[in-house]
């Protein structure tokens, strides 16, 4: 359950022990300021939801249409540890959107926590964060890597034995922004 679900579920609680302990007539007035209160309390935070990163256990992963064994497989991915964005949840099932745009639902089961990326064009991996920095070796696009340090706007990673940096605007499978520092892998 993610924290938008768990945060909702405690407001109601909160909301229905105010009701059943109150002198009903008095809290009319209360219980719905409350509830508008509330209401407004969960559009803020499903606003402020992070964006997450995951990414595939399997070499062999189905992707379906729908979150459940019953829907159709819509396409399968042949690699492990692509880096997909987690869009929702519904019970043992994650809805995930690849880089080209393309969504489906795939079990929980085939879904790692640990970031990875995958290049988005044609790149040099430069010995430190800098662009003035000398290239320690090409990678080529479609290529996913391990991410292994943030700094300012560049990721450190790994991909064949070989750590360097990479501008983020290069790759794709990590939040700029907010990147968790449980999710790397050392």
């Amino acid at each position: 359950m993610n924290d938008f679900a768990l945060f909702s579920q405690k407001w109601l609680s909160i909301i229905d022990h105010f009701w059943e302990h109150k002198n009903k007539k008095m809290c009319k007035k209360k219980y719905c300021l409350v509830y508008v209160a509330t209401f407004f309390a969960l559009l803020f935070f499903a606003s402020l939801e992070a964006v997450q990163f995951v990414s595939l256990k399997s070499s062999q992963v189905n992707v379906r249409v729908g979150p459940g064994k019953e829907y159709p497989v819509s396409w399968t991915f042949m690699w492990a540890n692509i880096p997909m964005l987690l869009i929702a949840e519904f019970n043992e099932w994650c809805k995930v959107k690849f880089f080209d745009g393309t969504e489906g639902w795939v079990h929980k089961n085939m879904i790692s926590r640990k970031n990875t990326v995958i290049v988005i064009d044609e790149y040099a991996i430069m010995y430190k964060y800098s662009s003035k920095s000398h290239p320690i070796a090409k990678i080529e696009k479609n290529v996913v890597c391990r991410v292994l340090k943030k700094e300012e706007h560049w990721i450190k990673v790994e991909v064949g034995g070989i750590k360097g940096w990479i501008e983020a605007k290069q790759i794709w499978g990590i939040d700029s922004g907010t990147v968790d520092a449980r999710n790397f892998i050392n």
